[in-house]
């Protein structure tokens, strides 16, 4: 029987690259491109099953869950294409100003007990004015006394100051994504610089906030930029690295881009867990959309070991019933799934 050489060799530089990885070394980025230019089925599903035995390996069964609210919406000066919360496009989104720390804490509180552990406190916009910082700050203060929370904020562009202050009431974890390569970039947005979001990044780092920071696939970008995005990364060490997969929302730039081949994305995840061992990537916006349920399951087998649940800023998710499910069939341990399904 025939056997493709280049089958073979698909397999050894996998299993080669993954004994690297378990030994405490880190790939390359040519290595990354040769993992990306792989096409045969089996060789694929070898990429998928070595980066879940990484997974297990750097990280354990339990998933990183996450809940988000938005906590200011549709008030950003910002040009982001894809983003349906700039101001400069007529995208429909409902549109009000901070909510009240009492208000976020009694969402908190709810997504605390359907079983999530981490929430995130998220404003549009780059920047918090003195006034909205003050309220961030009694909303941390108040999460930190009245949950068990992971406390966590996407808050745009802060100070170091702010940061530092933000740290004392119980912020643990910071998101702020690179969202795609620095050479890409400039086609997604004009009005901040690569530069300004990598000096917030940081500004975390030299606080020791846990760094949360990934992107957005499927806006138009290369495989290359996906792998560079990776790397830009490296050096910040990110806890946690969402991945998102757009959602084209109507009324942005981005409204018609067709979408990525979901096997690409797949594909992509698997690689991410070979340059990102030790991170919890977490399969964020527009997942539902672009994977479904069946390659979910295969992503989380595949290099991912967590998910944003409950829904995102301006689009909604599965029921978090049925996100706990899927993580179950993939062979992670939920907590409080019976409390979960009494409250879905």
């Amino acid at each position: 029987m025939f056997r493709d050489p280049r089958a073979s060799s698909a397999k050894t530089l996998i299993q080669k690259l993954k004994e690297k990885v378990l030994s405490g070394g880190e790939i390359s980025y040519q290595e990354a491109l040769s993992l990306a230019a792989i096409r045969a089925v089996d060789d694929l599903d070898f990429l998928r099953s070595s980066a879940h035995e990484l997974t297990l390996h750097f990280k354990n069964s339990q998933p990183d869950l996450c809940a988000l609210i938005n906590a200011k919406s549709y008030l950003c000066g910002e040009d982001c294409k894809f983003c349906s919360q700039s101001a400069k496009y007529d995208t429909g989104v409902q549109r009000y100003p901070m909510m009240s720390p009492e208000k976020i804490v009694e969402a908190a509180k709810r997504c605390e007990e359907n079983g999530a552990r981490n929430f995130c406190v998220v404003t549009s916009g780059e920047t918090l004015s003195a006034g909205e910082f003050d309220q961030v700050r009694k909303t941390f203060q108040l999460l930190s006394e009245e949950t068990g929370l992971g406390i966590d904020g996407s808050l745009g562009n802060l100070t170091e100051e702010q940061i530092s202050e933000l740290k004392k009431v119980g912020l643990r974890r910071f998101n702020h994504n690179l969202q795609c390569s620095r050479e890409f970039y400039p086609e997604i947005v004009s009005t901040h610089t690569y530069d300004e979001r990598m000096e917030t990044l940081d500004f975390l780092k030299k606080n020791d906030v846990e760094i949360c920071s990934g992107g957005i696939f499927g806006m138009g970008e290369s495989p290359e930029d996906r792998l560079k995005l990776a790397f830009e990364l490296k050096k910040y060490a990110p806890h946690c690295f969402p991945i998102n997969i757009l959602n084209p929302r109507p009324g942005t730039p981005l409204a018609g881009q067709p979408p990525i081949d979901p096997a690409e994305a797949i594909k992509m995840i698997a690689i991410y867990r070979f340059i990102h061992p030790h991170a919890n990537i977490k399969l964020a916006g527009g997942k539902e959309l672009n994977l479904g349920i069946f390659l979910l399951e295969k992503a989380l087998k595949g290099g991912a070991n967590g998910l944003v649940v409950g829904g995102y800023l301006t689009t909604c998710g599965n029921p978090i019933a049925e996100d706990f499910a899927l993580l179950k069939r993939a062979g992670y341990i939920v907590e409080r799934e019976s409390a979960v399904a009494q409250t879905a």
